[in-house]
Parts: structure tokens; sequence; C-alpha cells
């Protein structure tokens, strides 16, 4: 008898074992969905070109030069506010033929005129500039034609530095045909 009722108890609990084995498989299966669903909703993607997005450049095989008369810098306020208080924030995008490339973030961002580069340190030749101060500190960037490709700069300056030097460093490169070059 008591083989029998170990066989009729086994019977008995094993629909619930297996019941209490799915609850735990499916409920990690939804565990890990709503892992991979966050991390995929966290990535944010570009909007519509007609509100600021980012395009890859020309494909290499593009042979039209860019006149560069038709080249400039784009400021767009962020999306997402600054994680500094208050302060702006700004996306600077590059228009260069039919290509719309983000070349940096900087807290406050306005069209530069001719007049005012010999001020922010920037060449008479450059062809664009952007730049922007804020709470003691500016960010600038202008696109020069160097070596047979246009060059983007980026310098910073602040109040308390010494030497009144904007560092102007080269964050991007482009060919006349708007590629970029690594």
């Amino acid at each position: 008898r008591k083989t029998g009722a170990r066989t009729l108890n086994w019977f008995v609990i094993e629909p619930f074992l297996s019941i209490n084995f799915n609850r735990i498989i499916m409920k990690n299966i939804l565990i890990f969905g709503l892992i991979l669903a966050s991390l995929t909703m966290g990535c944010k993607n570009d909007p519509p070109d007609n509100t600021g997005t980012t395009t890859t450049p020309e494909t290499s095989g593009s042979t039209t030069a860019i006149d560069p008369s038709t080249i400039k810098f784009i400021c767009q306020s962020a999306a997402e506010p600054n994680t500094d208080g208050d302060a702006p924030r700004h996306e600077v995008f590059l228009q260069i033929g039919s290509s719309k490339v983000k070349v940096a973030d900087i807290l406050n961002c306005e069209i530069l005129n001719k007049e005012s580069y010999e001020q922010n340190q920037i060449p008479p030749t450059a062809i664009a500039a952007v730049g922007g101060w804020w709470a003691g500190a500016g960010d600038y960037l202008y696109l020069i034609e160097e070596g047979g490709n246009y060059v983007v700069k980026k310098g910073f300056i602040g109040e308390e530095m010494e030497g009144n030097n904007f560092d102007y460093k080269a964050v991007m490169s482009f060919d006349k045909n708007g590629n970029e070059v690594f």
C-alpha cells in the first residue's frame, strides 16, 4: 500500500510542480523582456530631418565638390535638459551638402558674424563659426579649409583662464565632397 500511496502522491503533486516551474520560467521571460524593452527604448533616435536630424555624409563614391558658401552651422536647443541645473544646452550641427552632421554639444550657441571672429580668435578665412558664453565660460566652433579638407575646430575660454587662449583643436574633418575624413 505504501508504494501505491507514493505513486498517488506523486501524481497529485506533479501538476503543481509543473505549474510552479512554468510560472518561474514565465516570470523570468517577462523580466528579460522588460529589461530588453527598456534598453531598446533608452536608445534615442534622432528626430526627422526637418526638426534636426543627423544624417550620414554622402557616400565615398560622390564626386561633386561642395560649394563652401553652402556649408553652415546650425544651433539647435537640445531636446533633453542640461544636467547642470538651469544652464542651457545646444546641439551644433554642420550642414554640408545634403548631410546634416552633429559636431558638438555646447551650453550656449549662436551664429557668429565675421566681425566677431577676431575677438574669438577665429581666423578671418573661416567659412562659418558659432559659439556662446554662459556663466563665465564659452565654447566656440569654426569651419576652415585646410589641406584640401573642411575642418571643424572647437575651442574653449573661461573667465579665470590664464593667457586668454581658446586653444582650438580639430574635432572633425570632411573632404571636398562632404565625406567625413578620419
